[in-house]
């Protein structure tokens, strides 16, 4: 009867030391899992940072596209009369006679 008391003591001794194992790797998980849940919240935030960022500068893409167009619409057209012979070629004033030199009004 000692011999199977000292078992059962051994055997209890045996689980009393896994207890331990397991409740030390149990509070280590825990401690992980705490840690990545931070994370991943700064994560998010982060992204949220991002994303709103991303919409900002698409406004300014659209708000600057929509300033181009304004001054590409304000451009001289080919077909405008009032369009300057930025070539210098002179060959439409010229042909048209309407040229006065420069420092003349009419």
């Amino acid at each position: 009867m000692l011999n199977e008391l000292e078992q059962l003591a051994a055997k209890i001794g045996r689980v009393l030391h896994h207890a331990d194992t397991l409740a030390a790797e149990n509070q280590r998980l825990r401690a992980d899992i705490d840690r990545l849940q931070a994370e991943a919240s700064q994560l998010r935030a982060d992204r949220e940072a991002m994303a709103a960022d991303r919409e900002l500068l698409n406004i300014k893409i659209e708000e600057a596209q929509l300033r181009i167009q304004s001054i590409l619409d304000k451009l001289p057209t080919a077909s405008d009369a009032r369009q300057l012979d930025l070539l210098g070629d002179g060959t439409r004033a010229a042909s048209e006679g309407t040229q006065q030199p420069p420092g003349e009004h009419a």
